[in-house]
């Protein structure tokens, strides 16, 4: 028996009007008042790391790289053809999708969630990814196996699958000709009657990160820094939390559909000029000069994942639509 192949949607983080500057001596906040932080939060020295502009390169040895190389081209003629940018190849997004798709070929799992409970961007982080991210993700199961098509043809046919879809119901679709993508990097793996394959998207725009290099206290600030390419501006960011993941079992796996990174517990304004406050009060949570901006993260929802959302724009940020440039990583114990 040949089971149909399975393909799951993405929900990238949605688009969001974070900031606005109304008159000339006050700003607006359209995402609403920041949440109070407690004073009594502490601030424990912490080692960091800076993730620069060529992150997206790690020194691995690429498995399948021709057959991948074949549904690279075929991403990018297709993003040519819609008028979109074309993509540049992350060596980090597509080692973090082949772990994945090994993982879950081995294990015969399918969805986006692997079974130690952890979404596609959770595993992007802990690769050491720190940008905005989402992935499609495909599979095929054949009993009796093996399968035995080249994986090239695998790769396109599944591909094929996700342009093939017609709205509304074309999640897949829209993610590969998203022009806010940078990189693409894509994962495989086929092991007896089980193949998966992954493309996993990213958005790089900040020229560097710095944040934690490794756990951080719950109850406590933990320091994040980046640089915004010139001419770019930042209108807010927010700060979404997640418990720490448990392990699934692989029909909970398979029941889970489009994923989204957790809802936002914070939100911080940037610095504004002097004589201009924020509807609601206060003139901003962190400084911006010469691009940077630095950050006190309040971990201020207990133990579990932190991730810091910066909202910006290539121009002024105020009274635009921004989305997300960032999903740097605090892990807080």
């Amino acid at each position: 028996m040949k089971a149909a192949p399975r393909a799951e949607r993405t929900v990238p983080r949605e688009v969001a009007a974070v900031l606005a500057v109304a008159g000339a001596l006050s700003a607006a906040c359209g995402g609403g008042r920041p949440a109070p932080v407690s004073p009594a939060l502490r601030e424990p020295p912490v080692a960091t790391v800076l993730r620069g502009p060529h992150r997206q390169t790690i020194a691995w040895r690429e498995p399948l790289a021709a057959e991948k190389a074949a549904l690279f081209r075929r991403i990018n003629e297709e993003r040519r053809a819609a008028g979109v940018p074309e993509l540049a190849y992350s060596l980090l997004a597509a080692k973090a999708g082949d772990d994945f798709c090994r993982d879950a070929a081995l294990s015969r799992s399918v969805g986006h969630w692997d079974l130690s409970g952890r979404a596609p961007y959770l595993r992007f982080a802990l690769a050491g990814g720190v940008d905005a991210h989402a992935e499609n993700f495909a599979s095929r199961t054949q009993t009796p196996g093996p399968i035995t098509e080249p994986v090239e043809r695998l790769l396109l046919e599944s591909h094929g699958r996700f342009m093939a879809e017609r709205p509304p119901d074309d999640g897949h679709r829209r993610t590969v000709l998203d022009p806010q993508w940078t990189h693409v990097g894509i994962g495989a793996a086929l092991a007896g009657g089980e193949f998966r394959m992954t493309e996993e998207y990213v958005r790089q725009v900040l020229e560097w990160v710095e944040l934690p290099e490794g756990p951080v206290p719950a109850g406590s600030y933990a320091p994040f820094a980046a640089k915004l390419p010139p001419g770019w501006s930042v209108g807010g960011v927010e700060v979404s939390h997640e418990p720490p993941p448990e392990p699934i079992s692989r029909a909970e796996a398979a029941r889970r559909g489009a994923y989204a990174y957790p809802p936002a517990v914070q939100t911080l304004r940037p610095e504004l000029a002097r004589g201009m406050t924020y509807f609601g009060g206060g003139t901003g949570d962190f400084p911006v000069r010469g691009g940077v901006l630095r950050l006190r993260v309040p971990l201020a929802s207990g133990r579990g994942n932190y991730y810091v959302h910066v909202y910006a724009n290539a121009g002024p940020a105020f009274g635009v639509k921004l989305t997300s440039v960032s999903a740097g990583f605090i892990r807080a114990e």
